[in-house]
């Protein structure tokens, strides 16, 4: 039976300490904790919070293993707006290694296909950590995303594109395709949490949450998963059924 837990806390700061709870929780729990962790502005003050706890001896990531769960395609890796710069930037933990597909791979559909296959050779995700897009994806799973997708290469939407323009220095230096792990392989996480925050993510995290389970919302398709936690700061749950 499935289950998905619905968190709302009143703003990004009690977000973040919350999220920061439950990655803490999971390797304490497994110091050697495999973890899928997201880009983008929503999961940042979740790494900060990780980072003055490592900073000040409250947890130890020094066995922990973070595999990235999408990068774009195309582009050298140190350009700015990639993930693996993001990562440089304000993923800035003592863990035991950091994953990230290599932007500029040559041939993106076998590096991609490679990651994934290194991700379940090191046992699968104890917990990956998501944001949801304004159109619905997860990762880089555009809408159209079927539930038994795998990692591949995929066209980025123009709203994808739009949310990472000033990282890049304008939309018409972001890449227009990216590598992904595909929402098969991010259903076989042991653990998943969704992050969400703002009211303009209100209305997809509605449809995500309450609505049916549907390519058009790949979120939707974590309502599947055994042990799916959304954490959503009060403007982002405002339109949730109640209960």
């Amino acid at each position: 039976m499935a289950a998905m837990r619905i968190v709302t806390v009143a703003d990004e700061g009690a977000l973040a300490r919350a999220a920061a709870d439950l990655v803490c929780a999971a390797v304490d729990a497994k110091p050697d904790a495999v973890l899928g962790l997201p880009t983008g502005t929503t999961p940042i003050g979740m790494y900060r919070e990780l980072e003055r706890r490592s900073a000040a001896g409250e947890a130890d990531f020094s066995g922990t293993v973070v595999y990235a769960i999408d990068e774009f395609a195309g582009v050298a890796p140190a350009t700015p707006g990639t993930n693996r710069m993001f990562y440089r930037a304000h993923l800035r933990l003592p863990v035991h290694a950091l994953h990230v597909p290599d932007a500029g791979a040559p041939e993106s559909e076998a590096h991609i296909a490679a990651f994934a296959d290194a991700v379940r050779r090191a046992g699968g995700f104890d917990v990956c950590v998501l944001g949801v897009g304004a159109n619905g994806h997860i990762a880089f799973n555009e809408p159209g995303s079927a539930r038994d997708s795998r990692a591949r290469v995929v066209e980025l939407a123009k709203t994808s594109r739009q949310a990472h323009a000033a990282a890049f220095g304008g939309i018409e230096r972001v890449p227009r395709q990216g590598m992904t792990l595909g929402i098969a392989d991010l259903l076989e996480a042991r653990t998943v949490l969704v992050l969400a925050t703002g009211a303009a993510k209100a209305e997809i995290v509605r449809r995500a949450v309450d609505g049916p389970m549907t390519a058009a919302v790949p979120a939707s398709w974590l309502q599947a998963h055994g042990d799916c936690t959304w954490l959503l700061d009060a403007a982002a749950a405002r339109t949730l059924r109640a209960g």
